[in-house]
């Protein structure tokens, strides 16, 4: 029996297995437009009960609730991403009918092969906060299903500026604004969003959508945030049987700068790819180097990830843990590592294991990432003293933009989850 009762809409207790062994999951898409010229560019994907008449998004952040919180969020995931894909199919919607779904990390090493369909015709969602739940999986599978054909996004950004933290490390070529962002009227918020938002735009050529739109003001409102393209009920309610609609002239993706390597190696080996001879210096002239580029990052903002590594230290001086407690209180994700402990020192701070086998335990390092800057200082001790007896390092300074990308994805890589 169908209902629009509120209280089964939002039941806590969602029986979601139910729902997909007994085909009660329906497939409703959302027309995403090019606020310039309104010509649909792309539908988004909601699922919802088949039991529950009328839409509302209310039953999609349900179902989605209960995929998260499932033990088995990979497996339902996967057949939510089939179940649109056959109805897009049944519904004849055409290739160029870009489709957007919502993602879970965990389904990502499930992807199909989409390498014989138009380029990234279907754009994988991920949300900020599920990929700090498993950094090292999600790059190394994000990697994997670009390589299939599939494109990556994240959604839900911008309601705090931590969300946009994780732009430059995944490069999203499309950035969905979460649906409350037009309902900001802090002034300064949003023009520190804007700025970071451009700065990956710039750099990646990705696009903006703004989520939410339901008046014609919001159309103003995201175009003066530089969002050319939106969604929301001003363009309609999403429906179960969209209207297929021709190409436009214009792939709205197709300039997107990809840049799809895998993550790996070390900060220090990716420094060296640089080819510019290391520095030389002792320790107090290091230390004093990763000092410099850590005060630095104290004035980055939430949008900065932060990432310390230690060598073999295990215990630090007492001058640096104050100095990442301070780094951990401002910036939007702190990682600290070593080969001398398992957890960080600073509760505030995230981290892992560094294998004693792993190069990354020989090296100390600073790297800061956000959308709008990045640099890092890499060093490795040389394996004999200097003239005077003293210990000696190979140093690198740089902010050479995808030096720091790579090294900090390198560094997250290792992490399985943050926290």
């Amino acid at each position: 029996m169908r209902t629009t009762d509120a209280a089964v809409r939002l039941a806590p207790d969602l029986d979601l297995e139910r729902l997909v062994r007994s085909g009660l999951i329906t497939t409703s898409f959302a027309p995403v437009v090019d606020l310039d010229t309104d010509a649909v560019v792309a539908h988004r994907v909601f699922h919802t009960s088949a039991e529950i008449d009328s839409f509302e998004m209310d039953d999609f952040v349900a179902v989605r609730r209960a995929v998260r919180e499932s033990p088995l969020a990979g497996d339902f995931d996967s057949s939510l991403r089939a179940i649109a894909l056959r109805e897009a199919q049944r519904l004849e919607l055409p290739a160029n009918n870009r489709l957007l779904l919502t993602t879970e990390p965990q389904s990502l090493v499930t992807v199909e092969d989409r390498t014989g369909e138009p380029d990234r015709s279907a754009i994988l969602h991920l949300h900020p906060e599920r990929i700090a739940m498993a950094p090292a999986m999600t790059l190394r599978s994000v990697r994997q299903a670009r390589s299939l054909g599939w494109g990556i996004g994240m959604s839900s950004i911008g309601m705090d500026l931590t969300t946009t933290a994780f732009l430059p490390l995944v490069n999203p070529s499309v950035v969905m604004l979460h649906r409350e962002v037009l309902r900001i009227e802090d002034a300064a918020h949003i023009a520190e969003l804007i700025r970071l938002l451009h700065a990956h735009v710039e750099r990646t050529d990705a696009i903006i959508v703004a989520d939410g739109i339901t008046t014609d003001a919001d159309v103003r409102l995201a175009r003066a945030m530089g969002a050319r393209f939106g969604t929301g009920t001003h363009f309609g309610a999403p429906s179960r049987t969209p209207t297929p609609v021709d190409a436009t002239r214009e792939d709205p993706i197709a300039a997107h700068f990809t840049r799809n390597l895998p993550a790996q190696g070390t900060p220090f080996t990716i420094a060296q790819s640089l080819r510019r001879d290391p520095m030389v210096m002792d320790a107090d002239m290091l230390d004093a180097q990763l000092r410099s580029l850590e005060e630095r990052t104290l004035t980055a903002g939430r949008s900065a990830v932060v990432i310390g590594v230690f060598a073999g230290l295990d215990e630090l001086p007492a001058t640096t843990l104050d100095r990442y407690t301070r780094i951990a209180d401002t910036a939007g994700y702190t990682v600290m590592l070593s080969n001398g402990f398992d957890s960080p020192p600073v509760p505030a701070a995230w981290g892992g294991a560094v294998d004693t086998s792993d190069p990354l335990g020989e090296e100390y390092a600073s790297i800061m990432v956000g959308p709008d800057w990045s640099g890092m200082t890499v060093a490795k001790r040389r394996p004999a003293p200097g003239p005077d007896g003293r210990t000696e390092f190979d140093v690198h300074v740089t902010t050479e933009r995808y030096a720091c990308v790579d090294a900090a994805r390198s560094v997250m890589s290792r992490i399985r989850a943050l926290r």
